[in-house]
């Protein structure tokens, strides 16, 4: 893996880890960057639960005229109401979950993406 790819992984991995969606219903257990596919699988121990499950988080990169957003448009697991309630969220409310980068971040990510 070259420094290039390692960094963009790294940048998405602590955009993923900072996602305050994610620490209300649960916590990071493991995550992992396919920058080839543009997602992230996280292992997720659910609040309440004993047993971790996997989101497949799918992203992109967004120019806006206040910068660079990350833009999540569909999210997928293993667990039925949770495909259930992204399939609603995502594809019936056509939703997305975007967050402006930090200018600095904005401007490396264009260059790495």
């Amino acid at each position: 893996m070259s420094f290039l790819s390692n960094a963009r992984d790294k940048a998405v991995e602590f955009f993923f880890q900072r996602l305050d969606i994610i620490k209300r219903i649960g916590e990071i257990k493991k995550l992992d960057i396919d920058s080839q596919e543009n997602q992230a699988n996280i292992t997720i121990l659910l609040h309440g639960e004993f047993e971790p499950t996997t989101l497949c988080a799918h992203y992109c990169f967004e120019d806006t005229s206040d910068g660079t957003a990350i833009v999540i448009d569909n999210i997928t697991s293993e667990r039925e109401l949770i495909n259930e309630f992204a399939a609603w969220w995502f594809r019936d409310c056509n939703h997305t979950y975007k967050r402006m980068l930090p200018k600095g971040t904005g401007m490396f990510a264009k260059i790495l993406f």
